[in-house]
């Protein structure tokens, strides 16, 4: 069995939506600014307006080629997880329609390559073993930050404000493997942290330049997760395809 580094087809479970975000997610750069539809994100709206009320009539979005995520799940266990959720800020929605299939294709194929035969299993488990290890840094990284702001919060907002955006957005996601579904609540971390670095500065707690650092500081974790689960399901691949080229040079009679 070899792993699947063919690109698959776009196959999508349905048109898109008249709610779905018209930018192009494949085009999207990593450091790409919003433009100036996106200003509109960190408005505070009135303490008593509804966040959700502008996105529950619209049917909820999807990850770019969330249908590949079936093709998947039809190839191996026929089984997927469909969860729906909100994403607040602009950089989480932005990295979720981006990435989240991407990454989770990376870390389907690696844990799909248990069932290669004559694969050396210690370094799939360094690759998977790696992967959750980072996993759980980005995620006591976002969880101290988001601690450390909601202490600030607590300590000098007035009684009963809270955040409000503008642009919540509902998604539904397609999981096809729990290191995929770790993936997703990263995510999902992340918004919570940035949701409360926007009522820090709003309440004027954080300085403009701590707001861009930790911003970027989010950023960087997402991506660094992403770049950890390319690099370690390249690696695994071309082991595979060794162990695939060693068996077709293998003759027929000594083949176990």
């Amino acid at each position: 069995m070899d792993l699947d580094d063919a690109p698959q087809p776009a196959a999508a479970r349905r048109l898109p939506l008249p709610g779905d975000d018209p930018d192009a997610p494949g085009a999207a750069r990593w450091r790409r600014r919003d433009g100036p539809a996106d200003t509109r994100e960190h408005v505070a709206l009135p303490l008593d307006a509804d966040a959700g009320a502008a996105s529950e009539g619209a049917p909820p979005q999807q990850a770019l080629h969330d249908g590949q995520l079936w093709l998947l799940a039809r190839r191996a266990h026929g089984a997927v997880l469909q969860l729906d959720f909100e994403l607040r800020t602009a950089l989480v929605r932005q990295v979720f329609r981006r990435d989240f299939v991407f990454v989770s294709r990376q870390l389907h194929a690696l844990e799909a390559s248990r069932r290669v035969q004559g694969l050396d299993r210690a370094g799939l488990d360094d690759a998977l073993a790696a992967l959750q290890r980072r996993a759980g840094d980005v995620q006591a990284l976002l969880r101290g930050m988001s601690d450390n702001l909601q202490a600030a919060i607590d300590a000098r907002a007035p009684a009963g404000a809270r955040i409000a955006f503008a642009r919540p957005a509902r998604f539904q996601t397609t999981v096809v493997s729990p290191s995929a579904h770790r993936y997703l609540l990263m995510l999902m971390r992340a918004d919570d942290t940035l949701a409360r670095l926007e009522m820090a500065w709003l309440l004027g707690l954080v300085e403009p330049a701590t707001r861009t650092a930790l911003t970027s500081d989010c950023r960087r974790a997402l991506q660094g997760y992403k770049d950890l689960a390319c690099d370690r399901r390249h690696a695994i691949g071309e082991r595979v395809r060794e162990v695939n080229a060693q068996r077709q040079e293998m003759p027929t009679g000594d083949a176990d």
